[in-house]
């Protein structure tokens, strides 16, 4: 899982300025604690951490370099297994019904 996280952030470049960056940070980090501490306003938490990323990406703090297809397909596959395996113990392959 880590691997797979690993490959689809080297392609994430922040641009290192702390004011330009500060809503999103706060947006992400209220968005965080909304979806862990405030039971109740966990709609609002997501809401926030959209917020922050679409900020982020519109601002320019982050520019995304482009991926290959194979590449974003096996990071995407390693991180599903991961996580599989994480919760479950075991990974399941199935390729046919």
């Amino acid at each position: 899982m880590l691997i797979g996280i690993k490959v689809l952030a080297g392609s994430v470049i922040l641009s290192g300025h702390l004011i330009q960056s500060l809503p999103v940070i706060l947006l992400t980090i209220s968005g965080v604690w909304a979806l862990t501490y405030a039971r109740q306003y966990r709609k609002y938490g997501w809401l926030f951490i959209a917020g922050g990323a679409t900020d982020a990406i519109a601002s320019g703090t982050i520019f995304l370099t482009p991926i290959s297809l194979i590449s974003f397909a096996l990071s995407l596959f390693a991180v599903s297994a991961g996580y599989t395996m994480l919760s479950t113990g075991k990974v399941k392959f199935q390729l046919l019904p």
